[in-house]
């Protein structure tokens, strides 16, 4: 398996199944918000141990949407399983779920007891504040590198205004923006 070329300050550590799961358990545990906050997170710390390129995880964040289930575990199954094979990504999945299956276990005795105070309310609150952010920088990273033409941003752009205006039919939008734009892909290259 082709490794690749560590950058300067690059923390070193061999992608075993066990430190795999770590960062994921460790990233898991410690990340509020769902897979579009998680996802850049994965990244940066695949990236810091030198396991994956910025470049190449993003290419593995861009096919494992199209997996059904959370963006987070597709991608963390698909980046692991480069990085060390069939037993990374048993180790991706268990780092993965384990963390937010306890602390819902945990947050659920919390919210019973504490759920009605002021300060549980702020912290809801300020976490929540956070995710715009996580999920504009994930954007910005996925889409950085791609080449743009006029067509594909009129398209983007024309179906993000539908989903803003018509947040009920989202479902049948997309499902519909995607066959135009296939459709449409086909129909100009011919």
């Amino acid at each position: 398996m082709r490794m690749p070329a560590r950058a300067e300050g690059v923390t070193k550590t061999e992608p075993t199944p066990w430190h795999i799961f770590l960062v994921l358990a460790q990233i898991n545990t410690l990340t509020l918000g769902g897979g579009y906050v998680i996802v850049p997170a994965i990244g940066n710390a695949f990236e810091k141990q030198g396991w994956i390129e910025e470049e190449e995880f993003y290419r593995i964040f861009s096919r494992a949407q199209v997996f059904p289930g959370p963006i987070a575990l597709s991608t963390a199954f698909l980046a692991s399983y480069r990085i060390a094979g069939v037993p990374g990504a048993i180790a991706a999945v268990l780092g993965t779920v384990l963390p937010p299956f306890f602390a819902l276990i945990l947050v659920g005795g919390f919210i019973s007891l504490y759920g009605n105070t002021d300060l549980f309310k702020r912290f809801l609150g300020g976490a929540g504040a956070v995710v715009p952010g996580l999920v504009a920088s994930m954007l910005w990273r996925t889409t950085k590198n791609r080449k743009w033409s006029v067509r594909a941003v009129i398209e983007v752009v024309g179906l993000a205004i539908l989903l803003v205006v018509f947040p009920s039919a989202a479902f049948f939008l997309l499902l519909g923006g995607i066959a135009v734009f296939y459709i449409g892909r086909l129909v100009w290259k011919s």
